[in-house]
């Protein structure tokens, strides 16, 4: 994998271990890949207007596991959560095309996980954190 990519992966999971769990939280749940034992939880700070405010995450996986939640609150944070799946959802056909235009209204960061395409068992790695923001906003009892 390339040296920058690999040195911009590498910062993007400090960024997601850096992360501190939320004294109060309205939303949350629980990932996992039973692929290789990635285990991603989120808790979303969701406001009246249905906008998430605050997110923290505990990730328990690979490096790329962690990347893509450090990417995630630069996706979701101030993002009406109506509007994550549909992220998630162009976020996983970017990360699986050959396509190079990133998704709208996603980062420049994005591009960080362009060395990962190619490698597609680890795509769900990447959009554990993605696929738990997912759930957190959809899932009745959260």
């Amino acid at each position: 994998m390339d040296a920058l990519y690999q040195k911009q992966i590498l910062a993007l999971a400090k960024t997601a271990r850096a992360s501190v769990q939320l004294e109060s939280w309205t939303h949350s749940a629980t990932v996992t890949n039973p692929t290789c034992g990635d285990k991603v939880e989120i808790y979303l700070t969701i406001n009246s207007d249905q906008i998430i405010t605050k997110l923290s995450t505990s990730v328990r996986g690979c490096a790329l596991c962690e990347a893509g939640a450090g990417l995630l609150p630069e996706c979701v944070i101030g993002a009406p959560i109506d509007q994550v799946g549909a992220l998630r959802n162009n976020i996983a056909n970017w990360i699986s095309s050959e396509d190079a235009a990133l998704p709208s209204n996603t980062p420049d960061t994005l591009e960080t996980f362009m060395p990962v395409r190619p490698i597609r068992n680890r795509h769900k790695c990447v959009l554990l954190s993605f696929d738990a923001a997912t759930k957190a906003v959809t899932d009745v009892t959260a």
